[in-house]
């Protein structure tokens, strides 16, 4: 069968389950959402929070107003508070969006996370707050819904402060443990004896975590520019060469060569792409001809975006983002129904099963104040994503663009929700960072460690560029190349997260070792008494246990 032929029957199997509109969903997804029977215990013995249990173990909150205070705490400047309780709804409603807010001095409301509670189950609420200020908070709970006579029931609840010393210290004891592995080696002559004083020279050629940079079509026509992407990345993303808009301008009539053109480059380069993006969920972003047309025409029109784009760059691309930003907009639901999206994410995986296809949302590490995708709605999202009929095998992943802009960035919220997400198992990338403001740089280095340190993230796209390629965000390098403030960050963290050249001696057992980044590696050995040497190839990966390279002389 067809690729095309293929897509559309798919497209007839959809259309036979629509109940409403074109892709019309009667799913109930709920069950897919963990929900405790009883609670865990509260993290951190509870912090500086002192609640104090209700009736069963469970403190009862009845929520008439949509807010109700927890307790007053004193939080010091500079320092991090992770927070976290156990939510369940009493009476009232079956499920509730459910946040924890910190009202400051003059009314200041603080959004510090948010979670879906239930009925009959508890969830956990988990954020945070960096502290800008020394004095009084109030920690409220605070009700998403315009429902009223709502219960909550809350148990174990904990904020925790940690120093800015405290809080690094936890990332680089994080780093090593899930960047680097400990790695032995064993040289002895051919005999098998022991060689005592052989000199290892271990040189890293390739690191094993993919932090990137984006690119755009400015790189095939500037010869720095693609020297300075190719001599620092070794994955991106096309900011817009890729997307409809770009490739089909006018209907009936595409056009690739500026996208085939850069995955040209980057093949000749060993630069992986993730792809950006098959379809985008805001009506603005569609190209003109897309807006005003009826459902049926619709329908048919973005089977043949799938089927050419998708089949065009399968085998070629690490990932797709296959409905950008489909948490806060849903032009394809409103024109196709509710199934839409899942759709999509169905017709691209049996089109191109081997890669790894992305949700791509922003505000989900950023922006604390926007409820429409936080951790938990996130999750609830991606897992009726998975759960959509013909959709068992697609290989997941979960994007979140990490668009910050000039405020001080709130580390601890980040980490919430970088755990929340963590808890799917599925690979974690920030996909397009980039930060607005004087204070840029050191807040971009302030994100970066957080997100390499955090073990569920496995990949990070920078969106910055020289000053030719035209971000409007971020300048990494100016019009000579030379590397800007922000550009010396970068730069910094990407020799930092290499083991660069290592050298380390054998015992007189033939034994040494050393603990390594991720990555590739060229080792040499030699004894400088004999005149002996070997040079081996080494991968050092996260999934290596116990590792010992044997090396042997030659007699």
């Amino acid at each position: 069968m067809k690729i095309a032929e293929a897509c559309v029957s798919l497209l007839s199997c959809i259309l036979l389950l629509s109940g409403r509109g074109v892709y019309a969903s009667s799913y109930d997804y709920s069950a897919t959402m963990e929900c405790l029977a009883a609670p865990e215990r509260a993290r951190y013995g509870g912090g500086i929070i002192e609640f104090t249990q209700g009736t069963n173990g469970s403190k009862f909150i009845s929520v008439h107003n949509k807010t109700r205070s927890l307790q007053t705490v004193t939080l010091a400047n500079g320092n991090l508070y992770t927070f976290s309780a156990w939510i369940r709804l009493g009476k009232g409603s079956e499920s509730e969006a459910v946040a924890v807010v910190f009202n400051a001095s003059g009314g200041k409301l603080i959004h510090g996370g948010e979670t879906i509670a239930k009925q009959g189950c508890w969830s956990l609420l988990k954020g945070g707050i960096v502290a800008e200020f020394s004095g009084h908070v109030d920690v409220l709970l605070m009700m998403q819904s315009r429902t009223n006579g709502v219960e909550i029931w809350v148990d174990n609840v904990s904020l925790k402060p940690f120093t800015a010393k405290q809080w690094r210290s936890h990332q680089e004891k994080s780093i090593h443990k899930v960047r680097r592995k400990k790695v032995s080696f064993e040289v002895t002559y051919a005999n098998k004896t022991a060689v005592d004083g052989a000199l290892i020279s271990i040189h890293q050629t390739d690191s094993g975590f993919p932090l990137g940079c984006g690119m755009n079509h400015h790189i095939l026509t500037s010869e720095g520019y693609r020297r300075w992407f190719a001599s620092r990345f070794k994955v991106t993303s096309f900011t817009n060469e890729m997307k409809w808009y770009s490739t089909e301008k006018i209907r009936g009539k595409e056009n690739y060569t500026v996208a085939d053109a850069m995955v040209k480059f980057t093949e000749q380069n060993g630069i992986s792409i993730r792809g950006h993006n098959v379809f985008w969920d805001n009506k603005r972003m569609q190209p003109k001809w897309v807006k005003d047309l009826p459902p049926a025409e619709l329908m048919n029109a973005t089977t043949r975006r799938l089927n050419s784009v998708v089949s065009r760059y399968a085998g070629k691309l690490t990932g797709w983002d296959v409905v950008n930003e489909n948490l806060h907009f849903r032009f394809f639901e409103d024109k196709l129904g509710e199934n839409a999206s899942y759709a999509f994410y169905s017709m691209a995986y049996h089109l191109d099963p081997n890669t790894t296809l992305f949700m791509n949302e922003y505000n989900t590490i950023e922006n604390s104040k926007d409820h429409a995708s936080t951790a938990s709605k996130y999750k609830e999202k991606l897992q009726k994503i998975l759960s959509f009929p013909g959709n068992k095998g697609l290989k997941a992943a979960i994007g979140l663009q990490g668009h910050f802009g000039a405020a001080k960035p709130n580390i601890a919220y980040m980490r919430s929700a970088l755990d929340i997400l963590g808890t799917m198992g599925l690979p974690i990338w920030l996909t397009e960072v980039d930060v607005k403001g004087p204070n840029q740089a050191q807040y971009l280095e302030d994100i970066l460690r957080e997100a390499y340190s955090h073990p569920a993230v496995e990949g990070i796209i920078i969106f910055g560029g020289p000053k030719v390629s035209g971000f409007d965000v971020m300048t990494l390098a100016d019009s000579e190349f030379k590397p800007t403030r922000i550009g010396e960050v970068v730069d910094k963290l990407i020799k930092e997260w290499k083991s660069g050249r290592t050298e380390i001696r054998t015992d007189s057992r033939g034994w040494s070792e050393v603990s390594l980044f991720h990555g590739d590696y060229k080792v040499n050995v030699y004894h400088p008494l004999t005149g002996l040497s070997t040079t081996i190839s080494l991968e050092v990966t996260k999934d290596m246990e116990n590792t010992t390279v044997l090396v042997q002389f030659g007699v």
